[in-house]
């Protein structure tokens, strides 16, 4: 049994968080010049901050439209692959009778939803399904976040199900 999917960033909420930056930076701009600091060292200070956080922002943005991971099941493991550019890198390799829970963190069972050792390999962060994945391994228990679509968490589901009865 194989299935797999890549989810990549959009490219559409980066183009308008950077749009949103540039914008508050030249109201921020034009607030200090208003103001009369930007004769003073403090308003050159205040544009250099600025200027670099808002720089800082935006290359952020745009180097995580490189990003994308790839989520697949393969046999019986759930992977979790991260592509950035041209490489490609394992970074998770479950059994699926290892899987504890799949699902969204409102329906995590009590006992696991205080787990600290929290991995993210997520794209998108506005406004995107969010769901977790809480598997045993070594005698231990961790968890991680991704944004698989409806149908391959019904894929894990199903398979791990399996393995339990």
């Amino acid at each position: 049994m194989m299935h797999r999917e890549v989810v990549a960033k959009k490219k559409v909420p980066v183009i308008a968080i950077s749009l949103l930056v540039i914008t508050v930076v030249l109201y921020l701009f034009q607030g200090i010049k208003s103001i009369g600091l930007d004769e003073h060292i403090i308003g050159d200070l205040l544009n250099t901050v600025l200027l670099i956080v808002a720089s800082i922002v935006i290359l952020k943005e745009f180097r995580g439209c490189s990003l994308s991971y790839k989520y697949a099941i393969i046999s019986d493991k759930l992977m979790v692959n991260k592509i950035n550019s041209k490489n490609e890198e394992n970074l998770e390799s479950i059994k699926m009778c290892d899987i504890i829970y799949v699902g969204k963190k409102r329906q995590i069972p009590k006992e696991y939803s205080n787990i600290k050792n929290t991995r993210n390999y997520l794209c998108n962060v506005i406004r995107e399904e969010t769901y977790y994945c809480i598997y045993k391994n070594s005698g231990k228990v961790f968890k991680f976040t991704f944004q698989p679509s409806d149908k391959f968490i019904q894929t894990i589901i199903k398979h791990s199900c399996l393995c339990n009865e």
